[in-house]
């Protein structure tokens, strides 16, 4: 099976669920269907019923930093900035304490977590401290 990546832009996002058709698949019964059907939605712009595999895929792993990430992404399009801010605060703490075991996904993970809350917080992601510190 293919390996599908919720950071890319529109045209993966339809490649990756073109086969998924959320109104047709059946109805998940575990952690990965529910996020995936989520994807699935939120790739349609379909942002309650995305919000809502999210939450249930949280029911089976609430630790999920993916699941969390993709919850915060939903909120934010809904325009819900302080619920928003709220989950991307715990992904940034799951982050930090150390769900991910891959060193370049969990720092990914961390700038674009950071990112939505400064935008969020402050009207911009402000991240040139944390990409030049970094590289120096």
């Amino acid at each position: 099976m293919r390996s599908w990546n919720p950071f890319k832009k529109k045209s993966v996002a339809k490649e990756v669920t073109a086969g998924i058709d959320p109104a047709e698949s059946g109805e998940p019964t575990d952690y990965d269907g529910f996020l995936r059907r989520g994807w699935a939605h939120h790739a349609r712009g379909e942002q309650d019923r995305a919000e809502s595999d999210f939450r249930r895929a949280l029911s089976y792993s609430p630790e999920s930093v993916d699941a969390n990430y993709a919850l915060g992404l939903v909120l934010k399009s809904q325009d819900q900035k302080e619920d928003a801010v709220e989950v991307f605060n715990k992904t940034m703490k799951l982050i930090e304490g150390g769900k991910i075991e891959a060193h370049s996904k969990s720092e990914m993970m961390r700038r674009l977590t950071l990112g939505h809350i400064n935008e969020l917080t402050t009207g911009d992601w402000n991240l040139e401290d944390q990409i030049w510190h970094q590289a120096e």
